[in-house]
């Protein structure tokens, strides 16, 4: 019986490497569809199924990582292979990608060949679309879809662990994507052993993992969350340059009832998650925070909606309070109101510029020592010095790392101003 042809959706606006992308993957088994924009590419996936997609960063109408989230929430697309081709480069850029669900990251100019070869695999290792729609093709687990189903169909009280591997993303980026496959294929074993009969399971991307068991099994989500992690503890991975390692995971449980929501029960789980890590890692959290330990509260100033979404996910995944403003002279007044644990200035806006909100700020005596990280395109060493002359605690420019700007919000929260600054 002949295999149907395989659909691939190529996003691309630079229309001679969109012509080379088409010529390298085309072929008589595969129905190419090349398109500039991220609308033309939403309208190409709500219409037909995709097998594969291929997508540059930087788009005319939005930030490829926005891309990358939507088609991997989207169940359509969910377990469609992506790979990124892009001119940006470095460690935050492909380890965003990763951890949003990105398979391949190939940096131009790229290999013709080594990308077809890329393309090929992934189409190979794929399941057939009929199955495929709920299975994550790394691990066999289900996957984001399959999750969304499975809650769609709860009918009684359950309890849900996010289960996230520490480290996941450094081992991606040292030893490549291939090896953090590796790594998926070798834990789901014991995460299977050690979750025991009677669960869900499934990978949502990158190296989380979802666990749901009814409430009140035996044993509970917390003893089995335990087991996994003594499980995995025992777990010894190898890596290419024989070097040996074991992992440990930091997970959050939260107890769901029938009508409860993926996204917000895995919001509400990602917080205890969130906990574990701050804590050390390696452990788990299930019981709610203490009134005193407050959820962080961030006032973000960006008048640039993709930034501002991108911003905004990302923080907000992260358990943090985030409101945004989309003008200086508005987050001057809200900052005044009730004072933020940290704020997040672009420079140029509308009403007050971002160095006009910093110098007022500093000025006022209850914001010594919030800390304030200046997010901007204005990277000249005349713009940076002034920026920290003014009271800055940190400088970072766009195109920037939503994964990176996290780890500096993270440390400046736990540090808070340094006492130099002060």
């Amino acid at each position: 019986m002949t295999e149907p042809a395989r659909t691939l959706l190529i996003i691309e606006d630079d229309p001679e490497i969109g012509y080379l992308l088409g010529a390298v993957l085309g072929g008589d088994d595969r129905e190419l569809h090349v398109v500039a924009t991220g609308a033309e590419a939403d309208r190409i996936a709500s219409e037909r199924a995709i097998d594969l997609i291929v997508l540059d960063l930087i788009l005319p109408d939005v930030d490829g990582r926005v891309l990358i989230t939507r088609f991997r929430e989207r169940p359509e697309t969910s377990s469609a292979p992506i790979v990124v081709v892009s001119a940006r480069s470095g460690t935050d850029i492909r380890q965003d990608c990763y951890a949003l669900g990105a398979d391949v990251y190939v940096e131009k100019p790229f290999d013709p060949d080594t990308l077809a070869a890329e393309v090929e695999s992934r189409l190979q290792r794929s399941v057939a679309r009929t199955t495929g729609a709920l299975v994550d093709h790394v691990t066999a687990l289900g996957n984001r879809s399959a999750a969304r189903k499975h809650f769609s169909g709860l009918e009684t009280a359950s309890s849900l662990a996010l289960i996230q591997l520490d480290g996941f993303l450094s081992v991606t980026e040292r030893w490549g994507w291939e090896v953090g496959e590796a790594v998926l294929k070798s834990v789901t074993g014991p995460l299977v052993e050690a979750a025991g009969d009677g669960v869900f399971l499934a990978r949502l991307g990158a190296g989380d993992f979802l666990l749901v068991a009814p409430t009140g099994g035996t044993p509970s989500v917390v003893e089995r969350a335990e087991r996994i992690l003594d499980r995995l503890r025992d777990e010894s991975i190898r890596t290419p340059d024989g070097e040996s390692f074991r992992f440990t995971a930091s997970i959050g449980v939260i107890e769901v009832d029938t009508d409860a929501t993926l996204d917000a029960a895995l919001d509400e789980a990602r917080v205890r998650l969130l906990r574990a890590r701050e804590a050390g890692r390696n452990q788990v959290v299930w019981e709610e925070a203490d009134p005193d330990e407050t959820i962080r509260r961030i006032l973000v100033a960006e008048d640039d909606e993709i930034s501002a979404t991108i911003l905004l996910h990302r923080l907000q995944k992260e358990g943090l309070d985030v409101t945004r403003c989309d003008n200086g002279r508005d987050v001057y007044e809200l900052a005044l109101e009730d004072t933020p644990d940290l704020l997040i200035l672009d420079v140029k806006m509308p009403g007050m510029d971002g160095f006009e909100v910093l110098e007022s700020l500093r000025r006022t005596p209850s914001f010594s020592a919030v800390p304030i990280i200046m997010l901007t395109s204005m990277g000249s060493e005349a713009d940076v010095v002034r920026g920290f002359q003014l009271g800055a605690d940190d400088y970072v420019l766009k195109p920037f790392s939503p994964v990176e700007l996290s780890a500096r919000v993270w440390r400046l929260l736990r540090r808070g101003r340094a006492p130099a600054a002060v």
